[in-house]
């Protein structure tokens, strides 16, 4: 039960997907650790079980908090994975160009 994350356009078709097989992000909502993060704006929204849309007036806030988190994280792999969606993110600043994190 990971939370992928795609890049997709404005007719929803997934330019890029990260899967999320380790369930790292999952175990991040599923734990409160983003819902509890302070300061979050974006990342507290991230729905395990369901699907999240960022749109790019959000895009900078949301890699400024996933950045926060992958440095906050002391598993390399976590936070190896964490940098992966940051790129992804950063990527996707385009006209009509969305984020959707995709739960369970």
């Amino acid at each position: 039960m990971g939370i992928d994350v795609a890049l997709v356009d404005e007719y929803q078709v997934e330019l890029e997907v990260i899967g999320d097989s380790r369930n790292y992000l999952a175990k991040l909502v599923i734990s409160g650790e983003w819902l509890n993060m302070e300061g979050s704006v974006c990342l507290r929204f991230v729905d395990a079980y369901g699907l999240t849309i960022f749109n790019q007036a959000q895009l900078p806030v949301l890699v400024s908090e996933l950045e926060r988190t992958a440095n906050l994280q002391t598993n390399p792999e976590i936070r190896s994975h964490i940098q992966e969606v940051c790129r992804v993110v950063s990527a996707s600043r385009g006209i009509h160009m969305y984020v959707k994190f995709i739960g369970d």
